[in-house]
């Protein structure tokens, strides 16, 4: 059957039904630079061979990550991923583009997922978990939505310091809906303000969201905003960066009832901003209501252990009102790649990255501290990531990268109040001498 274009007649019909006058209006909200303004202008059919020499040019105007010094996060981290894990998931069994979930033919697949969604109901402590998400936010926004389920409530309250990207998606999911999107602003020591939560809460309000490292990687106190949005009849749902767990209390002990983040820093690369992964977990009360695809084990007629999709509340298995979720996919590899990672490196493995990723950081706090021109923001009550402030930041920022170093994230950027600050991060992968070496190369452009 050909595809047949909608003309002009089906796309006002289509307007009219969403109340946009235009084309353009509809996409108004989309910055310019991701508008397509007019046609492409691709030029002339090229061969394989001009093809493939035009895009080598391209890549090498790119910089790999390796080349750089860099102490980039802000949600998605350097750290390291052992060669076995590469090796493995490169097998035939897991390197695919179809997303399995046959039971009859994709056993391994499926056994390898339920071991991922054990991996991380161990790592949150929580009772469940699903087979993954898209990504940080989306979990995020899937976390609301669930919430909103729950608590037949339609007010969503964020505390403190979320990522902003993670906000943003939350509002976008949200928008559609007869719900509220509340943010609580920090207070000035980027920590969720108390005073200005409990204004916020109310017998409206579905869920509470926190994130803790927050984006400022200073530790919340989930157990006090937990008790608070109890108080209301809310949910806690708590952010988190998953290898901030090898050392810190687990969420589920503090209160939280949905537990989500980005799951990139499990065994994930780093490849211009992924890819990776969403995940979630949550206590077994509220299973029914959790969305995505979700592997349970049983036996087969046999005896024999069997892996199938359970309690898949999905559009595809029923009504899609009736559905928790519109997701059809998930991001099995990625997910499949923290199992892997799991695997590899053990519980004590882990422990000790976790430990090197917080001692590098708090050693780099310690000689920023020291140097005349540098400011520390907040306090050091944080996992592997900063704040700290120097005049000219985005001049200092670029000098240091001329120098080879991306000494961090830009505050700047999502936050005017933070115009010269930056968000700095170590993992296990920085040595001291890479430490030694930012902190000199600074020392060098403030004082000469």
């Amino acid at each position: 059957m050909p595809y047949i274009l909608n003309g002009e007649k089906e796309k006002k019909a289509m307007l009219e039904a969403i109340g946009a006058a235009s084309i353009g209006e509809l996409f108004a909200h989309l910055p310019p630079p991701v508008l397509a303004m007019g046609p492409a202008g691709l030029g002339p059919g090229l061969s394989e061979l001009e093809v493939k020499k035009h895009l080598s040019a391209l890549a090498r105007e790119n910089r790999p990550l390796e080349s750089f010094n860099s102490f980039l996060g802000a949600g998605y981290y350097d750290h390291y991923v052992p060669a076995a894990v590469d090796f493995i998931l490169s097998h035939s069994q897991f390197l695919t583009a179809y997303t399995p979930y046959q039971a009859e033919c994709s056993q391994g697949i499926l056994q390898a997922i339920y071991e991922y969604q054990t991996y991380i109901s161990i790592l949150t402590g929580m009772d469940a978990a699903n087979a993954s998400l898209f990504d940080g936010a989306s979990s995020a926004a899937e976390s609301a939505l669930m919430a909103m389920r729950l608590t037949r409530r339609d007010k969503i309250v964020v505390a403190g310091a979320l990522h902003p990207e993670y906000l943003q998606v939350v509002n976008t999911y949200l928008k559609g809906l007869n719900s509220t999107v509340r943010a609580v602003n920090f207070s000035k020591d980027g920590l969720v303000d108390f005073n200005l939560l409990k204004d916020a809460l109310d017998d409206t309000t579905a869920a509470v969201i926190l994130q803790s490292p927050n984006f400022f990687g200073l530790l919340e106190d989930v157990h006090n905003i937990a008790t608070i949005a109890k108080s209301v009849g809310a949910l806690t749902v708590a952010v988190v960066n998953p290898f901030s767990l090898g050392l810190l209390r687990p969420p589920a002990g503090m209160g939280a009832d949905i537990v989500c983040g980005e799951g990139q820093p499990l065994g994930g690369s780093l490849n211009f901003g992924g890819p990776g992964f969403g995940f979630m977990a949550v206590r077994k009360e509220y299973l029914r209501q959790m969305p995505g695809r979700i592997v349970g084990r049983s036996k087969d007629l046999d005896g024999n252990t069997a892996y199938c999709l359970t309690l898949a509340a999905r559009e595809q298995h029923i009504r899609r009102e009736k559905a928790t979720s519109n997701i059809c996919s998930n991001h099995s590899f990625n997910a499949i790649a923290a199992a892997v990672y799991f695997a590899v490196v053990g519980k004590e493995g882990f422990k000790r990255a976790a430990a090197l990723s917080f001692s590098s950081a708090q050693y780099l706090y310690k000689r920023l501290k020291e140097m005349r021109g540098v400011r520390l923001v907040f306090s050091d009550k944080f996992f592997n990531e900063f704040v700290w402030e120097i005049d000219n930041a985005r001049k200092i920022l670029n000098q240091l990268r001329e120098k080879g170093i991306v000494a961090g994230y830009y505050l700047g950027k999502d936050f005017p109040a933070f115009n010269n600050c930056v968000l700095t991060c170590c993992t296990e992968k920085k040595t001291k001498e890479e430490i030694d070496s930012l902190v000199n190369t600074l020392a060098l452009i403030l004082h000469g």
